[in-house]
């Protein structure tokens, strides 16, 4: 993974991963090869506002640890402003879902 990483970085293109937090963690991939943008997976990040204690800590120590190791983190499926708020109050720069834009066509894109 660490060849990957520092090939795409002499390409200058970045590594995003996709659904983190469901299935397989990849923790160890994160600490070897940190990608540029972690995208959390939307079963961690819906509900987030009204989610129980435990669960909210949960999400915050992972995305602090992807902050510290210099990681973009991004939301998956915000769907309302409460969401936002929550997720940016724990360092969330980006997010995608409903309450953000609704999904446009490639077609509307190219215009």
């Amino acid at each position: 993974m660490r060849v990957i990483k520092s090939r795409l970085a002499e390409l200058d293109i970045q590594l995003a991963y996709d659904d983190f937090g469901a299935g397989q963690a990849r923790l160890v991939e994160l600490a070897e090869a940190p990608p540029d943008y972690l995208k959390f997976d939307r079963a961690l990040i819906e509900g987030i506002d009204q989610a129980a204690d435990s669960r909210q800590r949960l999400l915050e120590g992972l995305a602090n640890m992807a902050i510290e190791l210099g990681i973009a983190l991004i939301a998956e499926g915000v769907e309302n402003a409460a969401e936002t708020t929550v997720c940016e109050a724990m360092g969330f720069e980006y997010g995608q879902g409903y309450h953000l834009g609704r999904p446009v066509s490639g077609d509307t894109l190219a215009t």
